[in-house]
């Protein structure tokens, strides 16, 4: 481990971190591992019955689920149960917190989603220790097979920002196999052409970061071949992840997690679009965002959570925010978990044509996934007939005037020369209507968070005008 922080090449270390696990953590972690390891040969998920079996052991610990729970009968009627939101998690923290709970290596791990408005989610380090387990079998199905020694070094974080914590560590629930997380940005480096050196001086099986990160590494051509990518935190589109396999030569696997709940789901190997629930103790709904119905299958609605394993925050309905769709039964990959597809944005927006009529912004999200140029995108309607098209892309598709003020949508914008530019403006305005007007800005600013995909400015200034 000295070898690794004493490296002459290691970036500009800023913070000594460990696992904190203690022989209880160890023993809490291994157990879940094995389960959750059975739940996963044997097909065996949380679902209704089991979610109803959660609601009933932490009824009497939280005062929370005693109010939401009140005069309701759950067993027969588990549907009626109020959701839990954002705001109970941001103002109800201490009634949803079980009764006697030894609060004394509590974690706490602030997150602000795209609300802006942070909540401290209390964690437990045997809660964040089964990562670990989950992970490495996310990894496993794609053919590598984490080693458990203090020589080895499991996986690199990368992240690109101008300031973040900078750390390497063991942890003691892979055998004493080092971890590091590294910032990209030259500010963290002694010297930048160290970046690849240390990457190459540390083999780490895997590379993870979120999307932002991965691309970044990739434009700066870091040369390096890991066993597999983990991409989490942010949307990874269809053409990115072709590009980051391409690059890296290797299996890109993309996961969906929160803060709130761990791991949800990662990408199912036969058919990527798609995900499969990755935990055997979460129970998910798909709700009407109208009505706050639970949807069938293949519907899509907002994603809920019951159940979970960490004991600071047993989650009760928790509407997540996120959007997408769950599907039943066989796949080919091997893992019969529910399947999950989620789409882009944490509500419903819709753009509107100057004649009126709506568009769908799946519709857009098709066009632009599907061209191999951009790799991450924002669309925001500011007026009745302009757009702006924030993206990431190739250098192929940026070869042309960069918009200057980025927060001034009507400023005034350079006229495309480039086709590839004209070409996408060309499919985009034929899908929004005659008189519509896309502009596309090539700084979108990604700064490492999740981003809003959709936005519809034009139609929040119309209510707020009511």
């Amino acid at each position: 481990m000295n070898s690794f922080l004493e490296s002459p090449h290691a970036p500009i270390w800023n913070a000594n971190i460990g696992d904190r696990i203690q022989k209880d953590d160890f023993d809490f972690v291994e157990d879940f591992k094995k389960v959750f390891y059975d739940s996963k040969k044997n097909q065996t998920y949380l679902g209704r019955e089991g979610a109803i079996e959660y609601v009933r052991k932490n009824l009497y610990l939280s005062t929370f689920f005693q109010d939401q729970l009140k005069g309701i009968e759950f067993a027969e009627n588990f549907e009626s149960i109020p959701f839990t939101t954002r705001e109970d998690l941001q103002s109800k923290i201490t009634e949803i917190i079980p009764i006697g709970m030894d609060l004394e290596r509590m974690v706490i791990n602030p997150t602000s989603g795209t609300t802006g408005r942070p909540i401290l989610a209390p964690n437990h380090p045997k809660a964040i220790g089964c990562y670990v387990p989950l992970i490495e079998w996310t990894v496993e199905k794609y053919g590598v097979i984490p080693i458990h020694n203090p020589k080895s070094t499991f996986a690199v974080q990368l992240c690109y920002q101008e300031n973040t914590i900078v750390y390497a560590t063991t942890h003691s629930l892979a055998g004493g196999a080092k971890f590091a997380k590294i910032n990209l940005h030259p500010h963290s480096w002694k010297n930048p052409n160290d970046i690849e050196t240390f990457i190459k001086e540390s083999s780490p099986q895997i590379l993870t970061g979120d999307p932002y990160s991965l691309e970044s590494a990739m434009k700066m051509g870091l040369n390096y071949r890991p066993e597999a990518i983990h991409s989490t935190a942010l949307e990874l589109t269809t053409s990115l992840r072709e590009k980051l396999r391409e690059h890296f030569h290797c299996p890109v696997i993309n996961s969906y997690s929160l803060n709130e709940t761990g791991p949800i789901a990662y990408a199912c190997k036969t058919n990527p679009e798609w995900m499969h629930v990755l935990p055997h103790d979460i129970y998910i709904e798909i709700i009407s965002s109208e009505t706050g119905e639970v949807l069938p299958s293949g519907n899509i609605g907002e994603i809920v959570v019951t159940g979970g394993r960490n004991p600071f925050l047993p989650l009760l309905r928790y509407k997540t925010g996120d959007r997408g769709e769950l599907q039943y039964g066989r796949c080919s990959c091997g893992d019969f978990f529910p399947r999950l597809r989620l789409l882009s944005g944490r509500k419903p927006v819709y753009f509107f044509k100057p004649n009126g009529e709506t568009v769908n912004p799946i519709d857009v999200a098709r066009i632009l996934r599907r061209n191999p140029h951009i790799y991450q995108f924002q669309m925001e309607q500011y007026t009745k007939e302009n757009f702006i098209c924030r993206v990431s892309a190739s250098n192929e598709f940026l070869d042309l005037p960069v918009v200057s003020e980025i927060t001034k949508p009507e400023s005034n914008f350079v006229t495309p020369k480039n086709p590839l530019q004209i070409e996408l403006k060309t499919e985009l305005e034929n899908l929004l209507g005659v008189g519509s007007h896309v502009k596309f800005d090539t700084n979108f600013p990604l700064d490492g968070r999740k981003q809003i995909a959709f936005i519809n400015s034009y139609l929040d200034t119309l209510e707020k005008s009511k």
